[in-house]
């Protein structure tokens, strides 16, 4: 039967499905068809004869509606074009498919996401959801570009846009671009290392970009002013959970998140001791991966009175309304804080500042030993990093001398003797220091032993 030919959307419509396939022609388009199958599915198809070859070709240029008339015409327009120049569309357009896919293969995009694998082994938690997000970021810009194709310029372009789309309230400058550029330089340096690309455009970046602002975290550093806060956490009512983690902050000054994850497994309360990995110890080269906590006998109080509560639980901080990781959520001190009127003066984190300020500054305790018990890592004038049970015994001290002081400065006593006895053993760990960069360790122990006999 004679079957009238497409000439517009609209008479497509009055070709309806029969028992077998058939083509209908495209008027003033030759070699272009619409195939009609029984199961109402239409399709356009590109009928040719290749060059220097005898046997016919078909391509499908796609299904209608999803290719209309008006872009099945312009393939066509593409396709006899190719001819008229000796080119096979069929070949032409495999060729492009396999350069879109080698493409894609060496593309930013690629080795971004082969690198965060590699990451998702060893990091886990909020650490790794930023350095996700850091990494979708870059790849809204350059994802799609070919690695080796990128350089320098592109890439101060791109982290320049970053920086000036992630300003403070006070319109500074944060380190999303400078943290942005270390992933980056990251994915090169993985890509480099497989013969991907030559060189590290995002090495030299960071220095290009303004210094991010972001100001300290708020915090109490004055002794009467800490006196006073602690006071206000001893009479707070409600949840001994959030309580006591005020208290813990306090006591022992480890990052909130750490405190939030304390397990019972990790602690050795006979000993008075807390063994565990700090979050950002997994990938921060100034922090320790492994961490121990000598505990002064008020924290060891307080962690008893937290078994009564939760210690059928993994976690120290167990809670019952929190379903992601069932415990206290990241915001439960510092929204108490600022129940406390400490909104803006004081947070969580800011128990770290206050320590490390009053403990130098105060109770005159050489850095070493305060860098110990905020977890960073610290050397000797050789270059050799401490373990996490170096000066155990100093630190045990410390931290017994700085909960008994913080007793006595909530109480409102005379702190006076803790002055006086931290500085006696300032000037005697000072002194053992300078005694074994000078004569050895093994040489002191030898002098202290014969001393002792």
């Amino acid at each position: 039967m004679e079957r009238k030919v497409i000439s517009s959307d609209r008479s497509i419509s009055s070709h309806k499905p029969e028992d077998k396939k058939y083509f209908v022609p495209v008027k003033n388009h030759p070699k272009l068809f619409l195939m009609v199958r029984p199961t109402e599915t239409k399709s356009w198809m590109y009928r040719y004869y290749p060059p220097s070859n005898p046997k016919q070709s078909i391509i499908s240029i796609g299904i209608y509606p999803s290719i209309s008339y008006a872009r099945a015409c312009e393939v066509w327009r593409e396709y006899e074009d190719l001819l008229s120049k000796g080119i096979d569309p069929k070949i032409h357009r495999e060729e492009i498919k396999q350069s879109l896919i080698s493409k894609n293969k060496n593309s930013f995009n690629h080795f971004a996401w082969e690198y965060f694998a590699t990451l998702e082994q060893t990091q886990k938690g909020n650490t790794l959801i930023r350095k996700k997000g850091r990494l979708e970021l870059i790849c809204s810009y350059i994802g799609n570009e070919p690695i080796s194709e990128i350089d320098s310029p592109r890439m101060l372009e791109v982290l320049l846009d970053i920086q000036a789309k992630s300003l403070n309230k006070d319109g500074k400058p944060t380190d999303k671009a400078e943290r942005c550029a270390g992933i980056a330089s990251d994915v090169f340096v993985y890509a480099g290392a497989r013969g991907f690309c030559s060189s590290n455009p995002a090495a030299l970046i960071k220095s290009q970009l303004a210094k991010s602002s972001y100001g300290h975290r708020p915090a109490v550093t004055k002794p009467a002013d800490l006196a006073k806060l602690l006071r206000a956490i001893e009479k707070t009512q409600g949840d001994l959970n959030t309580i006591n983690s005020l208290r813990l902050l306090a006591l022992l000054f480890v990052r909130n998140g750490d405190l939030r994850r304390m397990r019972w497994s990790d602690l050795d309360l006979k000993n008075s001791r807390w063994q565990f990995k700090p979050l950002k110890g997994q990938g921060k080269l100034n922090m320790v991966k492994d961490m121990v906590v000598p505990l002064p006998h008020q924290a060891v109080a307080i962690l008893r009175e937290q078994q009564r509560i939760n210690g059928h639980t993994e976690y120290v901080f167990y809670s019952e309304t929190a379903k992601k990781h069932q415990i206290i959520s990241d915001a439960t001190a510092n929204n108490q804080l600022h129940k406390l009127g400490y909104q803006n003066i004081h947070c969580a984190h800011g128990f770290r500042a206050t320590a490390k300020t009053i403990m130098q500054e105060q109770l005159k305790y050489p850095l070493l030993l305060v860098e110990m018990a905020l977890g960073h890592t610290t050397k000797d004038p050789n270059g050799a990093a401490y373990g996490r049970f170096e000066y155990i015994d100093d630190r045990s001290d410390m931290m017994q001398k700085w909960a008994d002081y913080l007793d006595a400065l909530r109480d409102g006593k005379d702190t006076a003797e803790f002055k006086a006895d931290a500085q006696n053993k300032s000037n005697s760990t000072t002194q053992l220091q300078a005694l074994i960069a000078q004569l050895g360790e093994d040489k002191v122990f030898e002098l202290l032993r014969k001393s002792t006999s």
